[in-house]
This record gives C-alpha cells, structure tokens and sequence, in this order.
C-alpha cells in the first residue's frame, strides 16, 4: 500500500469514525427525549424502555470519554516528541567559531564562559523569552545585551546596532539587534546560578 493509498485510507477511517460519533450523540438526544414522555406512562414496557435507554446512553458518554482521552493523550505524546516538541530559536545561523569552555592554540589557551559564532547575516534573534536588564558596550564583548529569563541570564556580545531598549520585554526568536556587517561574529553566554552554562544547550546551531 501506497503513502497515498494509506493517507486517503486514513482519512476514510478518520471520517467514518466522526459519523458514527455524531450519530451516537443524536441518538442519544432522541433518547432523552423519548425517556421523558415515557417517565409520564407508568408501565413496565415504560420502564423496560428506560432501563434500554440507559444502557444505550451510557455507552455514548463513554465513547465521548474515550476519543477525549485519546485525543488528549497524542497531544501530550506529540509534544514530547523531540523533533515535533517546542521548538528552539537559534540566535544566528552561522557556524562555531569558538566553541564553550577551555579553547587553545599554539600560543595561549584560555576559557570561553560562552561561544562564538561565525553568522550567515547580521540579524540576531532571542532564544529565550525575557527582559532586557542592561545595554552597554566594554572591550571585551564591543556592544552587548543582557536579558533576564526568570533565573537565567543571557549576554549578547558584538553586537553592532540594538533594536532594544533596556526594560524592554522580549519573546524568543524576536529580532533584538545587528552584528558589524564586516565582522560578523556572535558571542553569547548563558549565566545560571552564578556558573555559566553552554549556550548550544538552548538552541540548535545549524548552517
């Protein structure tokens, strides 16, 4: 069998299913209906008829109960799924140019409290959501952003141009500044608990 065959096949199973719902639900409709005239005939066809009913009316309610626990229950696995879950923001695409913790080379070594990133563009994008604490710029970082997530904070390094105000409230993947269109390198760090953390473990860094 085909993907097509079996997506339209899908499709029909999913259909039929909805009809059979739907004509459960008006059926019971017309049960209760039918269960309140016959309250007003005292008889025992009356109460044969009511106890059918019932039965007839529960297993409407549970198959409701049923795709409800169904449909809540793919939801929640949908989500947990890693390629369908939450999705990240990447700040850059680019490629790592100075990866976390200890780099060194024939002359000297040193440690990188986060990572650099060579970009594709000048665009910079928040991978998380929160509030910008602080613009300024140092030596060290040129122009930098720092944005305040709950515990966690973010610094944003050479960045060129800010489209930032510092108090302003970001959301992840906003547009939040430009990287030096003749040196287009990021660096970012991610701060928690007063230890710095690996950024790459907020975003995916792809090319």
């Amino acid at each position: 069998m085909n993907k097509i065959t079996k997506k339209r096949f899908n499709i029909k199973r999913k259909e039929t299913f909805n009809k059979k719902l739907a004509l459960q639900v008006i059926f019971s409709i017309v049960l209760v209906g039918a269960v309140i005239v016959m309250k007003n005939i005292n008889s025992d066809l009356s109460e044969r008829f009511m106890e059918a009913a019932d039965e007839k009316m529960n297993a409407s309610i549970e198959l409701l109960e049923v795709k409800d626990t169904i449909t809540e229950g793919f939801s929640t696995a949908v989500k947990k799924l890693p390629f369908i879950g939450e999705k990240k923001s990447t700040p850059v695409i680019g490629t790592l140019y100075r990866k976390y913790g200890l780099n060194k080379s024939d002359e000297s070594s040193y440690y990188n409290h986060g990572i650099d990133i060579k970009a594709d563009s000048q665009s910079v994008k928040a991978i998380t959501d929160g509030k910008v604490v602080s613009l300024g710029s140092n030596e060290k970082l040129s122009g930098y952003i720092v944005v305040q997530n709950d515990d966690m904070t973010l610094i944003y390094g050479k960045i060129h141009e800010a489209f930032v105000s510092e108090g302003d409230s970001v959301s992840k993947g906003d547009l939040i500044g430009a990287l030096d269109e003749e040196n287009m390198i990021l660096h970012i760090e991610v701060w928690e608990d007063g230890a710095s953390i690996n950024p790459t473990s907020l975003f995916d860094l792809t090319k």
